[in-house]
């Protein structure tokens, strides 16, 4: 799907409606998502963010974070099961009252990908990149739906650098159950008025192309858009957000 369905949507990435918005980011580290939770906060969102990374870079991150966010709060507890992801949102949505947008963000390393023999083995890794984005957004929908809020949901997936056949025959794969939960899901949450949509890595097609995967700015711009009443039509989409922060800066 390509970025034409928000860019129909909008004229600039302007969304003051953002400020005192409350936005989970969840998987943010220190090298991925930062441009994310930056520009959710230069709008003067309040912001939950959880990372498995709890180092120097993380505090300094919540410190840049906090200059211009109405509200940052920081948790590096991992999260490895589903009661992490459902311990993780029913707190956010206490603290702050609700939710109004989520961003998860999962990345797959070339490793795992390398390690692979099997079409039952990328099936199984495909089953578990997704599980922890499947559940946060079941429960974050179900907060939003309780308090009666529409909301945005987006699942940002990425693979690590790599243009092996191995490689490009995953991300096939990967987009394929990605497209599947993510129209379900919208499918199911429609009538509350919330939106799902999801980033995945380059087709094998677009790839051998020359396409590649978005840049944290690109990810950030599209993550705001969505956000913003511009994008309320938007829902139920695999979108490729490479080039956005150029197009729309």
């Amino acid at each position: 799907m390509l970025m034409s369905v928000i860019a129909r949507c909008a004229e600039s990435v302007a969304t003051p409606e953002i400020t005192g918005s409350r936005v989970l980011i969840s998987g943010l580290t220190s090298t991925s998502g930062f441009d994310i939770a930056r520009t959710f906060a230069d709008h003067g969102a309040r912001l939950v963010v959880q990372s498995p990374d709890d180092g120097p870079e993380m505090t300094e991150l919540g410190a840049v974070l906090a200059e211009n966010a109405a509200e940052v709060r920081l948790f590096n507890d991992p999260l490895t099961s589903d009661e992490d992801a459902r311990r993780l949102v029913q707190t956010t949505a206490q603290d702050f009252g609700g939710l109004d947008a989520v961003v998860n963000l999962v990345s797959v390393e070339a490793d795992a990908i390398a390690a692979l023999e099997t079409m039952e083995d990328v099936e199984g890794l495909v089953a578990e990149t997704l599980r922890i984005p499947f559940m946060l957004t079941e429960c974050a929908a179900n907060r939003m739906r309780l308090v009666w809020a529409e909301g945005m949901i987006l699942n940002v997936v990425r693979i690590g650098p790599s243009r092996s056949g191995r490689a490009m025959m995953f991300a096939d794969v990967l987009r394929a159950r990605l497209a599947d939960m993510t129209r379900g899901l919208a499918e199911d949450w429609a009538d509350a008025g919330i939106r799902v949509n999801a980033i995945a890595p380059p087709s094998s097609v677009a790839a051998m192309s020359g396409d590649v995967a978005a840049s944290d700015a690109d990810l950030a711009t599209v993550a705001l858009d969505l956000a913003s009443r511009k994008a309320r039509s938007v829902t139920g989409h695999v979108l490729d957000a490479e080039g956005a922060a150029r197009r729309w800066c």
